[in-house]
């Protein structure tokens, strides 16, 4: 349909004056000469090009389309602020006044986490920071998890969805599962990304006010002299595990800056035995000294033999390292000139916290054995009513421990040899723990036990050296993280040990006699 002015012509083809636009008509009342469609080409293009089926089809097709997309925009829309609000339900504010008893540890890592966050309403993104919580990316992201666990810090509503694990996974993959229309809606089991996660102190009446409570109560009780000796060890495990991996991660940016390739995974055990065998004997300004010889020395014989593979100048470092921490480790009176702090390699918060605010010592030209002789004498260990020592046990009661001294000491048919074994294996292993500290505690107790059966075996005998050690570990109380289900709360090193004797004991013996045996 076209609209066509009456007793007009165009004035090109003089035929009747069909009007191009309202442009036209306008221009027509005012005086003008417009012309028709039949002289417009431009015009008859487009209005071929609407007409034509393929084209018609095609935005057909696009408005379909841009329909659909504005559905799943919708749907999209609805699905993430569904995850927005499982956060606000789930994550939602909530305050206590009992701060939860942790390890040294996990309270270092928390005092750390409310001193040095930019802001702790609410402490956001770890991972962002430019000197990091823990040396070590993978303990900073355990540990963040060990304190969302023990109750000390909670997940803030503000957290980024993306932070969390979610099922489905992904808005893509809900549409996926979608049947007969219908999209899964978003759930989530907790799983979270740590160092993308926003978290406060659940305490007192707000975020600020919970933060500086928290800050208070962890000060009190990581004072020194508030410290069991227990305690007291764990502080040196904790201060030796931040001198090892700050070194650890001078050595691997310096392999870095220097163009050689990461330690393969072949020896990175030898890598990290090295570091803390230097951590425990010197100061961390004494071995970033070690790390910086070693690495220069993989750099000149990367130098030399250009043809050789890259890796093998970075076992070189490995190599030139463990030398020289043995020497370090054996003979105390070579002399390393101690390093500063190293620049681009800002010490954590962790060891600032530990050295800075606990132990009031210099984080890099201070040993384990200065932190040793600077730590007062140890509090008392309290002793909860329900763990207070009882009667001596005797036959026909219904103590465990007490049936299985018994029968220890009755029947001839396990084998002595099973204790010695068993303490061995655990100064191997470690025990299976879940975090490298509390091995070494296990490694540390097991030796003293073992040292312990073999003093006692000439004097009173196998039998009788074997009962005394199990009976002697039930008094070890550093406190460790066992693995599996229990992980996430704290038991003393000596039950771990007891039990793991016991089922040694246990199963050394081949005639039936044994008794059940304790439990966990």
């Amino acid at each position: 349909m076209r609209a066509t002015i009456t007793g007009q012509q165009c004035h090109q083809c003089e035929g009747p004056l069909s009007l191009t636009s309202r442009t036209a008509l306008a221009q027509l009342i005012g005086g003008g000469s417009p012309t028709c469609v039949e002289c417009t080409p431009s015009l008859l293009n487009a209005i071929e090009i609407v007409l034509d089926p393929r084209r018609k089809a095609k935005r057909e097709r696009a408005r379909r389309e841009a329909e659909a997309q504005q559905v799943r925009d919708a749907a999209r829309t609805r699905w993430q602020q569904a995850q927005r609000d499982t956060m606000d339900t789930r994550y939602a504010l909530k305050f206590s006044e009992q701060v939860p008893s942790t390890s040294v540890r996990q309270m270092t890592a928390a005092l750390a986490l409310l001193r040095y966050a930019p802001s702790t309403t609410p402490v956001s993104r770890v991972g962002g920071w430019v000197d990091p919580l823990h040396p070590s990316y993978p303990q900073a992201v355990s540990l963040l998890g060990e304190l969302v666990r023990s109750r000390l810090i909670r997940i803030h509503p503000s957290t980024p969805v993306t932070a969390l694990v979610w099922e489905p996974e992904t808005f893509e993959q809900a549409q996926a599962q979608a049947e007969n229309g219908e999209i899964p809606e978003p759930e989530t089991a907790g799983d979270f990304f740590p160092l993308d996660t926003n978290f406060y102190a659940p305490f007192a009446t707000s975020m600020g006010t919970g933060a500086e409570h928290l800050d208070s109560v962890l000060t009190q009780r990581l004072n020194p002299h508030n410290l069991t000796a227990g305690q007291h060890d764990d502080l040196v495990a904790v201060a030796e595990e931040l001198i090892a991996e700050e070194a650890l991660r001078y050595f691997n940016g310096r392999l870095e800056d220097l163009n050689l390739p990461a330690v393969t995974d072949q020896h990175v055990q030898r890598l990290r035995e090295a570091v803390y065998r230097a951590a425990a004997h010197r100061p961390l300004g004494e071995v970033y000294n070690l790390a910086w010889r070693a690495t220069r020395a993989a750099a000149e014989a990367a130098q030399k033999n250009p043809r050789a593979p890259r890796t093998h100048m970075s076992t070189h470092a490995v190599n030139r390292l463990e030398t020289d921490t043995q020497r370090a480790a054996s003979d105390p009176d070579w002399q390393l000139k101690p390093f500063d702090e190293v620049t681009g390699y800002g010490l954590s918060a962790m060891i600032r916290t530990l050295f800075y605010t606990v132990l009031n010592l210099n984080p890099v030209s201070s040993s384990l054995n200065d932190i040793i002789q600077a730590l007062p004498e140890p509090a008392p260990e309290s002793v909860p009513p329900a763990a207070a020592p009882s009667a001596v046990p005797v036959a026909g009661t219904d103590d465990a421990w007490a049936e299985m001294a018994i029968w220890m000491a009755t029947d001839a048919t396990w084998k002595t040899e099973a204790v010695q074994t068993c303490l061995t294996a655990v100064i191997e292993d470690g025990a299976g723990l879940e975090y490298d500290v509390d091995e070494r505690v296990a490694r540390r107790n097991a030796s003293q036990l073992r040292d312990l059966h073999d003093r006692l075996t000439p004097a009173i005998g196998p039998r009788q050296a074997a009962i005394a050690v199990l009976a002697s570990a039930r008094v070890l109380t550093h406190p460790v993280t066992p693995p599996g289900p229990g992980a996430g709360t704290l038991v003393h090193i000596g039950k771990v040990l007891h039990m793991l004797l016991a089922l040694a004991v246990l199963e050394s013996a081949d005639d039936g006699t044994a008794p059940e045996g304790p439990r966990q």
